[in-house]
């Protein structure tokens, strides 16, 4: 399950990266509203950056951990972690809402690159998964050729 845990972390820094350039070049804040917090019971509002990177990689590795078990099962990894990407991208309008300090619920610009980034994280997905099935390390699973 390591390959899993490895997916999950690779994928959630590239989102990471992606979101924090996004919002580097246009100020929309995508990458605030990834490692927003505010709606979390028992964590303050605000903490370091790294921390709360920390945290979004933590949900990541989850992710990343669950894909390597989905595709053990269902040997299909484009399509598993662009569903995963696609899936996660609809959190863009319940955290919308939650917090004040992210784009707005109604901003389909921020929605646009929000859902880029999450599909670019199932990409990656992806890329792994597609390697696991190419490589046979999912034993007894379909492979591809």
């Amino acid at each position: 399950m390591l390959q899993g845990i490895i997916a999950g972390l690779v994928s959630g820094m590239v989102l990471g990266f992606f979101l924090k350039w996004i919002q580097l070049l246009t100020g929309s804040g995508v990458y605030t509203m990834l490692l927003n917090i505010d709606f979390v019971p028992g964590l303050p509002d605000r903490l370091p950056e790294w921390l709360e990177f920390a945290l979004h990689l933590a949900v990541s590795i989850v992710l990343g951990f669950i894909y390597r078990l989905w595709i053990n099962r269902w040997p299909h990894p484009w399509i598993s972690g662009l569903l995963i990407g696609a899936a996660s991208s609809l959190l863009f309008f319940p955290l919308a809402m939650l917090s004040d300090r992210v784009p707005q619920v109604n901003d389909m610009t921020a929605y646009m690159y929000w859902l880029a980034g999450h599909v670019l994280y199932g990409i990656v997905l992806g890329l792994f998964g597609y390697g696991y099935v190419r490589r046979g390390s999912n034993a007894g699973a379909y492979r591809l050729r």
